[in-house]
């Protein structure tokens, strides 16, 4: 019974896959998409009004065979949506570290979800001689608690992606 609901819990999981990765001299574009359903009861805040958000997690490392892997830098990207009671549309935002990267509007909940499952690509900097880096991927949903005080994420596992050397 258990690991028929472990299985029922990973097959509605949402598949997350780096889509694009392109190194540059000192800059790394990547771009992120979730494949599959999002958690049932965040779509379910998401059309009734409340403000919901995805926050893709980065975290580039050295990768360095003597020694353990070197964090190099750790980014966020939040993409905010919210429906307006009167008017019915989405306004989405999507913040990179702190920062406006981008804002807009979607007329509908299908256009609302493409846009926050499939966001924006990041630019990240990484220094210009290195060894190779290890990219590591992930997507968070909400925060449940166990007992009311230990938190615990929703979302995906994290995603290992070796970063191709700059041409």
């Amino acid at each position: 019974m258990i690991v028929a609901v472990i299985l029922l819990a990973a097959a509605v999981a949402p598949d997350l896959r780096v889509t694009k990765l392109a190194p540059a001299p000192g800059r790394l574009v990547a771009q992120v998409t979730l494949r599959g359903e999002a958690p049932a009861e965040w779509t379910e805040a998401l059309s009734g009004g409340a403000k919901v958000s995805v926050t893709y997690r980065f975290r580039l490392y050295r990768s360095r065979s003597w020694l353990w892997d070197q964090r190099m830098g750790a980014h966020e990207l939040v993409v905010k949506a919210e429906r307006d009671p009167l008017t019915g549309t989405f306004a989405l935002t999507a913040e990179y570290d702190g920062e406006i990267l981008a804002s807009g509007q979607a007329g509908s909940l299908e256009e609302t979800l493409r846009r926050m499952l499939s966001p924006l690509p990041v630019d990240m900097s990484v220094p210009l001689k290195h060894e190779p880096l290890l990219l590591f991927v992930r997507a968070e949903f909400m925060t449940r608690y166990t007992l009311l005080v230990i938190p615990r994420a929703v979302g995906t596992g994290w995603v290992q992606i070796t970063v191709p050397e700059a041409p």
